[in-house]
């Protein structure tokens, strides 16, 4: 797809980066799935960026389908986060849209420790990861190190702003 093409919420100006993204959150039996790149040192929720027009549950069932090649039910809303960071030389302002989901039930994916993700030529690597570990680890946006150990009731949505 061309630039002009692109329908990502996501643009740069000078030496800043904004980003509309969502990520899902799948949990079985104590474990989170979570994945990384073959350059990064950190690892996160599986996700991307919002596409105009395009609602936030409908992209985190878009890009679980583009990544795993998997259609996955979105359950709820659990968080929403506003965060600053660096990365690449670039200052991110990014808002954040965090969906409980889950696989379709028995899929092969529960039973595979690590696995390469279909986007950017296999370059996106899957691990499941014990919720025991993950305050030790390298995860990102940081709330996510504690807050996946507990999520918030179905009735609640969290907030967090991280700069």
């Amino acid at each position: 797809m061309s630039n002009s093409e692109n329908k990502n919420i996501s643009y740069e100006q000078h030496n800043n980066k904004f980003n509309f993204r969502v990520a899902g959150i799948v949990i079985d039996k104590g474990r989170v799935l979570l994945h990384t790149t073959e350059k990064d040192d950190f690892w996160n929720l599986p996700g991307g960026r919002v596409e105009l027009n395009e609602t936030t549950e409908a992209a985190i069932v878009r890009e679980m389908m583009e990544e795993l090649g998997v259609h996955v039910e979105a359950q709820r809303l659990a968080y929403v986060s506003e965060d600053f960071f660096e990365y690449d030389g670039l200052k991110y302002h990014e808002v954040g849209f965090y969906y409980v989901i889950t696989l379709p039930e028995a899929h092969k994916l529960y039973s595979q420790v690590e696995f390469n993700g279909l986007e950017d030529n296999g370059k996106l690597i899957f691990r499941w990861f014990s919720l025991d570990e993950l305050e030790q680890m390298e995860v990102y946006p940081v709330f996510l190190r504690k807050e996946l150990t507990n999520l918030p009731d179905a009735k609640s949505i969290k907030h967090f702003v991280q700069k």
